[in-house]
Order: C-alpha cells, then structure tokens, then sequence
C-alpha cells in the first residue's frame, strides 16, 4: 500500500480509500466484516461510507467492523439526502438537518468521533455561511475532525474557501467527485482547482460502474444482473454530443476494445488497468475502491506493483478525451445556495 498527505490537512491516508456503497448488500454481516478486514491486512487505513448508503446500513456494518480499530484508521460519512420520512426538514446542509444527522452518524458508526464530514451534495436552500458556521461548531465541538464535500463544482468550493476566511471558520479540506475514461468532467476545473488550493480529491467510479470491469465486451451479452444490463453502456458512459445514441454505443466499445488490448499486453484486468489510470493523475488523492464481493477488492490490493509504461497511459488519455467535455453526471445543481443576508 501506498500513503499519501491529505491536501492541506494533517493526515495521512492509504492512497486507495475503501468504499462502502454496495459492501454490505449481498451475503451476511459476517463476509462484510471479512472484507474489512481484508482491507485492513492490505493497509487501507481509509473509509468511506455516508448516511444515505442502505439508509444508515452501511454506517452500522461498518461501524461494527472497525470497533477494533477505530483508533487506527479515518473514518469518513456524508450527510444530505433525506433521512427521515414525513420531516420537510430532514434533509440537506442547513444547521437544523446538520446537527441531527451527524449524531445520528455518530450513533450507526459507534464511535464519538468522524474524521472527515462530507455534504453529499450542495444545497440550493441552505445558505452556505449556515452550513459553514454549523460545521465550524461541530469541528470545535470535537465530533468532527475534518470537513469536506462531494459533488460540488469547484466554483462552489471556492465560495466556500472564501465565506470560510472572511469567518475564520474551519475550511473545507476535501472534494469527492466521479472520475473514469467515460467521466473525465473534472479535468477542466476540479483538477486545476485541487491543485491550486492543495485541496485533497477522492475519486469514486474508477470502473464506471462496471462499464470498465473487463466484463463488457462488443458482441456479448451483458452480465446478467449487472448495473450494465440494466442501463446499457450509454447510460453509463458520458454523453459525448457530437454522436448519436448509436454512434456512441460504436465509441464506447472502440475505447474498450483498445483498453483491453492495453490491459493484455501487461496481463492484468480492464479494472486493475482502469484504476492504475485513475492513479496516474497528479491531481488525484486517492480513488474509491468499491464492490459487494470480496474478489471486487482483493483484485486491487496489489495495484501499486503493476507498472505501466507512461505512453499507454498517454494513449487511454487520448482515446477518452472525448468524455472529458460532457457534463458531470452526479452533479446537476450548477447554482448553488444564495449568500445568507444577515451574515457580513
């Protein structure tokens, strides 16, 4: 395993971060702690999960597989989505939603403490100096470590570094966004602004949902039970406007077929490649592995002794820099919260 300084925060984290997504969703309680551990043995002292995965599941499974190590390791959740039925306010980053759910978070994962605190999205109704005033308590409080944000637009992170100085409030230290050969949105501004700023990105999606699992294949039936089944490649992929649906279909595979070729030539996986990719980029902190099965993380594990040559790499870019002009496909809400008029 590899290690990497987070951005402009005082940790240090395993350069790949172990999602929770899907973990716990098939076999029992039992194999999903048998995958942490896993993860533990192989270094990973870096996890992610949010309070929207299996409506709390996720932090609960978690939560219960770390209590050993809980010392050793950061810990990190997100908060958003709309967690409790019937409550109008129970959702978003306004302070009232804030402070509920981060106890809430606290209470599933069985710790008193969450290392980084994520808002899952942006929220068009809760002023950014609420949401930033609130995280700054619950950093001082000590309930919350670091803050960051997943989904947001680097303008938005720059709204925020800027409301943060003006307040001398906790800064936020971290973006989560998608990033693969068919999601590349995030190389015209997030990459530069990460770089700028030293503000630590964590990259979910390196397989594109499975697009880039080394299972679609021109010509073949999709796996049954698949996210790609049940989309179709299209749907997973970047819309590159240039192409109709069809022609998109014929350049979605012309990508695979040469990725495959790539990934033969060093005999390891389309997948294995597609991360050693998503790895290659000096903006990046660290992906996001993720899976339900144990083989979709063991497969990763030894992803720092593979050595690609720089020129196949420089290729995968040039055949994917189509999907590199398409919009984000996670990330929809392009305003953003009004300034909060009483705050100056």
């Amino acid at each position: 395993m590899e290690y990497i300084k987070f951005g402009n925060a005082g940790i240090v984290v395993s350069r790949l971060c172990w999602g929770t997504m899907n973990f716990f969703q098939r076999g029992t309680e039992e194999e999903a702690h048998q995958m942490v551990n896993d993860a533990l043995e192989a270094g990973v002292n870096f996890f992610d999960t949010a309070d929207a995965y299996g409506r709390g599941r996720s932090e609960e499974v978690l939560g219960a597989a770390l209590k050993s190590s809980r010392d050793h390791i950061v810990l990190a959740t997100k908060l958003w989505v709309h967690m409790y039925k019937g409550d109008k306010n129970g959702r978003g980053c306004g302070r009232y939603h804030l402070m509920r759910a981060v106890e809430d978070s606290l209470r599933r994962l069985g710790t008193d403490r969450i290392d980084l605190y994520q808002l899952h999205h942006p929220d068009k109704d809760a002023p950014v100096e609420e949401t930033m005033s609130a995280m700054d308590t619950l950093v001082k409080q000590g309930k919350v470590r670091y803050f960051g944000v997943s989904n947001h637009y680097a303008w938005q992170m720059a709204y925020m570094l800027g409301v943060a100085a003006l307040h001398n409030w906790e800064p936020l230290v971290s973006i989560q966004c998608e990033y693969n050969m068919f999601q590349r949105a995030a190389d015209n501004e997030t990459a530069h602004f990460c770089k700028k700023f030293n503000i630590a990105a964590i990259t979910y999606g390196p397989l594109c949902a499975g697009l880039l699992s080394g299972k679609v294949k021109r010509g073949q039936e999709l796996p049954e039970g698949s996210r790609a089944e049940k989309l179709g490649p299209n749907r997973m992929a970047g819309k590159v406007f240039a192409l109709d649906e069809e022609q998109r279909t014929e350049h979605i595979y012309d990508v695979l077929d040469e990725v495959e070729k790539i990934a033969a030539k060093y005999q390891i996986g389309v997948n294995q490649l597609a991360l050693k990719w998503v790895l290659s980029k000096d903006w990046i902190t660290c992906p996001i592995i993720g899976g339900s099965r144990r083989e979709h993380f063991t497969q990763m594990y030894n992803i720092f002794d593979l050595e690609i040559d720089a020129a196949d790499l420089e290729r995968i870019d040039e055949i994917t820099k189509a999907y590199q002009y398409v919009p984000f496909s996670n990330q929809a809400m392009v305003d953003g919260a009004a300034r909060q008029l009483n705050w100056w």
